[in-house]
């Protein structure tokens, strides 16, 4: 993880997986929360998360709290993982073995800052069915004053090698 020097932690080491996934799931959270009392839009990377009862919500890494600024989606994908653990209440070491290398396996995308200034959205196209992309991340990157350009981008979308592992895994 590319977490800046003052975010990192050195309990993450010789801790119980379950533990440092409870404590990834809440620092995520934090850091989110932080962002939002700002009230400010921000930039950084999403994943719609799937709970049990197939569900779906969003995910924020906001790119203030990683090196060189940006939250890039293989860099979260290990706190992802934890993350999922928790909300499925499934053993991360097994999680970990079978969707680690799968950061493609979940609809992402990205709130960036265009050249021009003006605020855009990049996704993949394929989040979940009865979703609102534009309101949802809207909300959860503060975007309601700055009308975003939502956009499609190829790097965005899933690899259905990585969805159908993700799937699996998850039993969904």
């Amino acid at each position: 993880m590319l977490l800046k020097k003052k975010w990192r932690s050195v309990w993450r080491e010789g801790i119980d997986p379950a533990t440092q996934s409870a404590v990834v799931a809440d620092h995520q959270k934090h850091r989110h929360h932080l962002a939002l009392k700002r009230g400010l839009p921000f930039t950084g990377a999403y994943y719609w998360i799937p709970s049990k009862a197939n569900q779906w919500s969003i995910l924020v890494f906001p790119n203030a709290f990683y090196e060189d600024g940006e939250a890039g989606h293989v860099d979260v994908w290990q706190d992802v993982v934890r993350i999922l653990s928790c909300l499925h209440h499934l053993n991360v070491n097994d999680l970990v073995t079978q969707i680690s290398n799968c950061p493609y396996g979940l609809p992402r995308g990205r709130v960036v800052r265009m050249g021009t200034g003006q605020w855009g959205v990049a996704h993949g196209g394929d989040q979940p069915t009865r979703t609102n992309l534009e309101s949802t991340v809207s909300d959860a990157f503060c975007l309601k004053g700055v009308h975003p350009n939502f956009f499609f981008d190829e790097h965005e979308q899933m690899l259905p090698e990585d969805w159908e592992q993700t799937r699996l895994a998850l039993s969904l």
